[in-house]
């Protein structure tokens, strides 16, 4: 196992295979990180309804030798974090200082605070070394594929569109000429396949992830949390924060995952890719597609 991987992450990989049992356990422990690495494991069994063998079992299903090493895990991930900036936008979201009162804070503010928050959290646990590997990937693809249903649409539309000003054979699914059927049709080991979703997770979303896993392709899927169960069908996965105050999952952290990897395609690609986004650019003045400055 590598030893620089998270805990979230580690779940993240093997959810599908846990137990039903085990799958309590693991969400517990995604989601009380600061709990499991500083109270017994007696107060955590009893926190969370379940028994503390449980818990030492999920160690051992996550490939881990003891209760400990799971307990190691939880610590390292939150000594990886800053907690001084995102402790402000917490205290800023709730109105729990010691002179503010919740009811006062704007709403427009919580939510501004819960988006820094969870960005600030991305920032601490992204791997950089991950994400250049999935952009070479993508750069090496002979095509690649984003999917991404209901909230999500909007966010692959996005990406495709950042990776269209440089490349060619990136394609939208469910966008004019790549519907899924035909996309599945296509699809070979020289492929690549990007999935984002949130949770209520979009079925079509986690059977493009699917239909793509079993055709060989490359799959690399974007989603907030570990249960998600696309992950089971990727090569590489991210699990973004999308903590809010409101009824929907923020996709703030998202946006900026997606500016990163936009940015490192464009930065690592060869010259034809500069090259095309400088006469993409350059056509689209010639054809006035943007406002003239004067």
């Amino acid at each position: 196992m590598d030893t620089r991987i998270s805990i979230r992450d580690l779940i993240a990989q093997r959810y599908d295979t846990l137990s039903p049992q085990l799958k309590l356990a693991a969400d517990y422990v995604s989601e009380n990180l600061q709990d499991v690495s500083s109270r017994s494991l007696r107060t955590v069994a009893a926190d969370s309804s379940l028994k503390p063998p449980t818990f030492s079992r999920l160690a051992r299903a996550l490939g881990l030798a003891t209760y400990e090493d799971m307990r190691e895990l939880c610590r390292r991930d939150i000594r990886n974090r800053s907690l001084s900036f995102s402790e402000k936008a917490r205290i800023l979201r709730t109105g729990d200082g010691e002179d503010s009162d919740a009811g006062d804070v704007p709403f427009a503010l919580r939510q501004a605070a819960s988006a820094i928050e969870n960005i600030e959290q991305l920032s601490h646990d992204l791997d950089i070394a991950r994400l250049r590997l999935v952009a070479d990937r993508l750069i090496a693809s002979r095509k690649v594929f984003l999917a991404g249903s209901l909230s999500s649409a909007g966010f692959v539309q996005y990406l495709g569109y950042l990776a269209s000003l440089a490349f060619e054979n990136w394609r939208v699914v469910d966008n004019g000429t790549a519907s899924l059927p035909m996309v599945v049709t296509d699809l070979s080991q020289d492929d690549a396949v990007v999935v984002i979703l949130k949770d209520p997770y979009a079925a079509r979303s986690v059977n493009a992830a699917r239909f793509a896993a079993e055709a060989g392709a490359f799959v690399v899927v974007i989603s907030n949390q570990v249960s998600c169960p696309a992950f089971q069908y990727a090569t590489q996965r991210f699990i973004v924060p999308s903590d809010s105050p409101q009824f929907f999952s923020s996709y703030a952290a998202t946006l900026v995952l997606i500016e990163c990897l936009a940015g490192m395609l464009i930065r690592r690609s060869g010259p034809d890719a500069q090259a095309r986004l400088a006469e993409v650019e350059s056509n689209g003045h010639r054809l006035g597609e943007y406002w003239p400055v004067t």
